[in-house]
């Protein structure tokens, strides 16, 4: 698994309670200029680059281990992520918490953090900065948490550097593309 992969995961599991990895340039063509492709998921679709696979991981929450399913692009010093974890019953999202367990879960400082509305449903855009792996290579990390029909949303992209100010327009374009069912 890459080191972009490892940031990814450690990422878009800190939203449900994990820890952290990896971040390295790697020489291939960059995530954002992949094609787009339309995955199909359970109550979603979304246009993400590359040609993601489900991938499922566990995490840990106030209600137990709960699975997420996770799809990643990545490329050169670059990646997407799209993840649905599924509220288990008993326990109360927290979208503030997601983002906050983001960061702390890839060592970096939240920045940034907005309160937002999605599709009518709540949501948190952020930007962590200062994320670094295991080797110290430092990343940016931004994202959009969104809370829906009793499941967790989120959408990031991961790049290289320790504070960049903005995403590329492919991320904005892969989280207005959401569409949930």
């Amino acid at each position: 698994m890459s080191t972009v992969s490892r940031l990814l995961l450690l990422a878009l599991a800190g939203f449900a309670g994990l820890a952290a990895s990896a971040l390295v340039a790697c020489g291939e063509e960059k995530a954002s200029t992949k094609p787009v492709a339309t995955l199909k998921g359970d109550g979603f679709t979304v246009e993400m680059p590359g040609n993601p696979k489900p991938e499922t991981i566990n995490a840990r929450t106030a209600g137990g281990s709960v699975p997420i399913t996770a799809y990643i692009t990545e490329g050169g010093s670059e990646g997407f992520s799209m993840s649905v974890l599924k509220i288990p019953k008993g326990v109360r999202g927290d979208l503030d918490g997601a983002v906050q367990g983001a960061a702390s879960s890839v060592g970096g400082t939240l920045k940034d953090k907005k309160k937002v509305t999605f599709q009518g449903f709540p949501a948190r855009d952020a930007r962590i900065t200062g994320a670094e792996d295991s080797n110290g290579n430092k990343g940016t990390v931004f994202a959009r948490v969104i809370l829906a029909n009793g499941r967790l949303f989120q959408l990031q992209f991961v790049t290289e550097g320790a504070d960049v100010k903005s995403a590329p327009k492919q991320y904005t374009a892969f989280v207005s593309s959401l569409k949930i069912g």
